[in-house]
C-alpha cells in the first residue's frame, strides 16, 4: 500500500476502538456471477449510485466522496456523456457507519435499484466487499481497508493494496534529512495503528535510525500523553512519528509544548486545511505525506498538474461552499477512472461490467490526470507497484508547503522494495507518468 493511506485507516481504527461493533467482517471467497451485466445501461444513460457513511456513531467524514463524484459527472454530462450516454448518479446512500447496513445498502443498490456500478464507496468497515465482488459489480471508493484486495472488480481511488506492515522508506528518508538519528514512535493500542508504527520502525531500524522510544499501546482515544513525552525527551528523541489520528497528534503537540522540547514530528494525520486553521499555533513545522497532488502548490505550477487544476475549478463550481478535501478527491478520482473504463470500451460497445472491468485492468499508469501516483491495474489490487512515490508537505504558517521532490515533480519517488544493501536513501528521478514530471 501507499505509505499515506495509512493515515485514514489509522483514523478510522481510532474511533473503531470506541465502537466494538464495527468489527470487520470476514473475506471468505466467493463465487462470481454475472447476471446483471447489464443492468442500469440504456441507450441514453448509465445508472450508477454510491454508499457512504454519513451518520452513525462514527462522526460522519465521508460524504465529500460524493460530491467529488457528482461534480466529475455533472461536468462529464454538461459535455453530452459518454458517447452519447449520461451518467445518472441516482443513489448516494448511507450505512449509518454500520457494517450489517454497508450489506445491506449495496444490496439494495445492486439487486433492487439495478445499478451498472458502486461510484463514490466512502465508508469506515467495507463489508459488502465479497458481496460486491460475488456480483461482480465494478466498484470504486475511498480505499482505507484490506477488503479493497478481495476482487479485482474494486477499485480504490490510488490503488486497491492496503498493507500495514510494508511501508515505503519515507519515514527514514524524512528522518535523514533533517538529522535525526534518535525516533520515538507513538501508536494507539489498535491493531492498524500498531502495525503502522510497526512497519516504520522497521524500515528506520534497516536505515540505520535509532527507535529510541516507542509506545505502541496509548489507549484510543488519547486522553493525555504527557507521560510519553517526558520519556521520550528523556531518550534524547530528535524526532517523533505519530501513528494516532488528528486528536492524538493535537495532545502530544500540546504535550511537546508544554514540557518545551521541539523534535520534528511526523503526522499520519492533519492533512486537512479546516483542521491546519483550527490547530496552526500547534502545527508550525509538522511533516506530513500526501499520495497525491497537494491541493495547493508552488506559484506557478498547478498547470503542471492538470486533473488537481481540474478538481479545483469543477468542485469550487458545483460545490461553491466545499472545502477540497481527500474524501471529495477520491470521489472525483472514482468518478474519472469509471469515465476512462467507459470511453476504453468505445463508441459503439454497449457497455457490459465485465467488459469495464477488463478496461480498467488493462490500464498502465492511470493517474487521473495529475491527481495520484500512477497506478498499472493489474498488478496493483493485489500488491504495491515497482515504485513509491508520495508528497512531502511541512506546515509553515497556515499553509502546507511541499519540500523535497524529485525535480521537475513535487512527487519524491523511491524503487519499492528498495535494495536491500542500501542504507542511505536517495530518490529516483520521477518514472513515466509520475504527475508533475
Amino acid at each position: 500500500m501507499e505509505t499515506m493511506r495509512l493515515s485514514r485507516v489509522i483514523t478510522l481504527a481510532a474511533l473503531l476502538a470506541t465502537v466494538p461493533a464495527l468489527a470487520a467482517c470476514g473475506n471468505a471467497t466467493t463465487a462470481v456471477s454475472n447476471s446483471g451485466n447489464s443492468d442500469g445501461v440504456s441507450a441514453t444513460s448509465i445508472l450508477v449510485g454510491g454508499v457512504a457513511s454519513l451518520s452513525g456513531p462514527i462522526p460522519a467524514q465521508f460524504g465529500a466522496v460524493f460530491d467529488g463524484a457528482k461534480a466529475y459527472f455533472d461536468m462529464v454530462n454538461a459535455e453530452g456523456g459518454v458517447f452519447g450516454r449520461k451518467i445518472n448518479y441516482a443513489y448516494q446512500l448511507d450505512d449509518s457507519s454500520d457494517p450489517s447496513q454497508n450489506v445491506a445498502q449495496a444490496q439494495s443498490l445492486v439487486s433492487q435499484d439495478h445499478v451498472f456500478a458502486v461510484v463514490g464507496v466512502g465508508t469506515a468497515v467495507f463489508s459488502s466487499a465479497s458481496y460486491l465482488v460475488q456480483h461482480n459489480v465494478p466498484s470504486f471508493g475511498y480505499a482505507i481497508s484490506p477488503s479493497w484486495s478481495q476482487g479485482d472488480n474494486l477499485f480504490g481511488a490510488e490503488g486497491s493494496f492496503v498493507d500495514f506492515l510494508s511501508p515505503g522508506p519515507e519515514p527514514a528518508f524524512l528522518a535523514q534529512q533533517v538529522h535525526a538519528s534518535k525516533v520515538a514512535l507513538l501508536a494507539y493500542n489498535v491493531t492498524e495503528s500498531q502495525e503502522a508504527c510497526q512497519g516504520f520502525s522497521s524500515v528506520l531500524h534497516r536505515y540505520g535510525v535509532n527507535v529510541v522510544f516507542s509506545d505502541l499501546s496509548i489507549p484510543a482515544p488519547a486522553i493525555d500523553l504527557s507521560s510519553e513525552v517526558i520519556r521520550l525527551k528523556s531518550a534524547g528523541a530528535q524526532m517523533v512519528v505519530s501513528c494516532m489520528d488528528l486528536a492524538g497528534n493535537v495532545l502530544l503537540a500540546q504535550a511537546l509544548a508544554q514540557s518545551q522540547i521541539h523534535p520534528v514530528q511526523y503526522w499520519l494525520n492533519g492533512y486537512d486545511q479546516t483542521d491546519l486553521h483550527q490547530y496552526s499555533h500547534l502545527m508550525q513545522g509538522v511533516y506530513f505525506l500526501l499520495p497525491h497532488t497537494p491541493f495547493r502548490l508552488p506559484p506557478g505550477q498547478l498547470s503542471r498538474y492538470p486533473g488537481m487544476a481540474l478538481y479545483l475549478k469543477e468542485l469550487a463550481k458545483y460545490f461553491p461552499q466545499d472545502t477540497p478535501n481527500e474524501a471529495s478527491m477520491a470521489g472525483w478520482i472514482n468518478a474519472d477512472l469509471f469515465v476512462t473504463g467507459l470511453r476504453a470500451l468505445g463508441p459503439h460497445a454497449a457497455p457490459t461490467r465485465s467488459a469495464l472491468i477488463a478496461a480498467l485492468n488493462g490500464l498502465v499508469n492511470y493517474s487521473a490526470n495529475g491527481l495520484v501516483s500512477p497506478i498499472t491495474w493489474r498488478g496493483e489490487h493485489h500488491a504495491n507497484g515497482p515504485y513509491d512515490c508520495n508528497v512531502y508537505v511541512r506546515v509553515e504558517g497556515e499553509r502546507f508547503v511541499t519540500v523535497f521532490g524529485s525535480p521537475p515533480s513535487v512527487f519524491t519517488c523511491f524503487r519499492y522494495p528498495e535494495p536491500q544493501s542500501l542504507r542511505h536513501l536517495t530518490p529516483i528521478a520521477p518514472p513515466p507518468a509520475v504527475p508533475g514530471a
